[in-house]
């Protein structure tokens, strides 16, 4: 995608720009970049990040973390075969029936409330190399049903093999789904595997008669050593092996689905660790038969490409979501007076443009605004990051209204220290309430100071 950025500073565009007898926006200098609304690009997945650490800001850290992923063999997949095809030759299928999957999975969390009431959630969707897309959900419980003792562990995970005679239907899913490896000495080529020889999920796990609080941030699971021994994959494994899970989901879902108690933000950058890690790659080339006729250059022949599987391409035509978040996040705009970015097409006329009014109305000139003149903001005495939790900004209007329906959370974009006094600027909008302009940031105890960053330094 192709923009044009300005950054419009008191009137330094008609002294740099429009003194030189420039009229035409298309020779102003572009910048071509992925920019946060293309889905997985770098700046869509940092983007998620912060407002998931938002949410954990505002309700605190997870209390449950899931992981679903696709099972080929589901009965509304294989209805649709015929007896000579496979699943992976069918990649809309398996899309369609797993965004169905989740859909219901949403609204057993999130309405029938089988875990307790949700005070926020939040989902992404990944595809693996062989195509089977698999979801992650980090879930924030409301103060009154959160997790606390062991007794509550145990009410909603298992670790151990059921009862092949008391649940026949448990013992089979478990065995089918929710066995690990084997790996370790049973098998060291396993996926698992690290080069220093051991798990890098750390199976097998110490026997354990009851569960108790961990160390660091999961729990140990109650692992008894009943003597059940299971063969998986030519190997005979016993409770050690199992991957925790809830009975209900598994029962219902008939996948993959690995529950986890869990307290620990490192939760919420799993889901989004491709903005460090980069998409899958693949490395390709074009050439003719008759390769004697060219000189090989084979730096120019081979092409770097996203690698995309099939039912990934799928789910992007059908317009899945890749990504979801309850409640929703509201980014704020952050900018010095009148250095606020401003979009433009090529064809524009920067007259027209500078002496547009509605580009200095950003989110944080109108916060000022109605801190001002609107009774509702100035009695509520609000934070700017707080503000988006009980209004609502119009893009097309350029303003705030009164918030109705859903609650939003307010997230001020990040800034680096070396940014200097746009820094300090978020320091102080973080901090002080009701704010009315830009003065009432430069003023402490009725005196009048030169920088944000002295602002900052004299209020502590």
């Amino acid at each position: 995608m192709s923009t044009s950025n300005l950054r419009h500073k008191g009137w330094i565009l008609q002294y740099s720009i429009l003194r030189l007898g420039e009229r035409d926006a298309s020779n102003i200098r572009k910048q071509t970049f992925l920019p946060s609304s293309f889905i997985g690009g770098p700046r869509d997945m940092r983007q998620r990040y912060m407002d998931a650490i938002a949410l954990v800001q505002h309700f605190g850290k997870p209390d449950l973390f899931i992981t679903m992923t696709c099972n080929p063999s589901w009965t509304e997949i294989k209805e649709h075969l015929i007896s000579t095809n496979e699943a992976h030759n069918r990649p809309h299928l398996i899309s369609r029936v797993f965004r169905a999957k989740i859909e219901e999975f949403k609204k057993d969390i999130l309405k029938r409330n089988i875990f307790g009431k949700v005070a926020a959630f939040m989902y992404t969707v990944e595809f693996q190399k062989r195509g089977l897309p698999h979801a992650h959900f980090p879930i924030i419980l409301t103060n009154e049903y959160k997790l606390l003792t062991p007794e509550a562990y145990n009410n909603i995970i298992s670790a151990e093999i059921p009862d092949e005679k008391a649940e026949p239907d448990l013992y089979s899913l478990v065995l089918k789904h929710m066995m690990h490896g084997p790996c370790g000495n049973l098998n060291p080529t396993n996926s698992c595997m690290k080069k220093k020889g051991y798990c890098k999920f750390k199976y097998p796990k110490k026997f354990a008669e009851q569960t108790s609080k961990g160390i660091e941030s999961y729990p140990i699971y109650r692992r008894r050593n009943t003597g059940v021994v299971v063969k998986i994959r030519e190997r005979h494994l016993d409770n050690s092996w199992v991957v925790p899970y809830n009975p209900f989901l598994l029962e219902k879902f008939d996948c993959h689905v690995n529950v986890e108690i869990c307290s620990d933000i490192k939760v919420v950058k799993y889901p989004y660790k491709y903005i460090c890690k980069g998409h899958d790659k693949i490395a390709f080339s074009v050439h003719n038969k008759d390769t004697n006729t060219e000189v090989i250059d084979e730096i120019k022949e081979y092409h770097s490409a996203r690698w995309v599987s099939p039912p990934e391409a799928m789910w992007r035509l059908y317009g899945f979501s890749i990504s979801e978040m309850y409640p929703s996040v509201c980014p704020l705009q952050l900018h010095l007076k009148g250095q606020q970015f401003v979009s433009f097409k090529s064809s524009a006329n920067i007259d027209t443009l500078v002496n547009n009014s509605m580009i200095k109305q950003t989110m944080l000139t109108q916060f000022f605004e109605m801190n001002r003149t609107n009774t509702d903001a100035e009695e509520l005495n609000l934070l700017y990051r707080e503000f988006p939790e009980h209004f609502v900004w119009s893009a097309t209007e350029k303003m705030w209204t009164r918030q109705k329906k859903q609650r939003t959370i307010g997230r001020v974009v990040t800034c680096h220290p070396t940014e200097g006094e746009r820094y300090y600027l978020r320091m102080l909008l973080m901090n002080i309430r009701g704010l009315k302009s830009y003065r009432d940031l430069l003023t402490v105890n009725g005196e009048h100071c030169s920088s944000f960053r002295e602002s900052a330094e004299k209020r502590g």
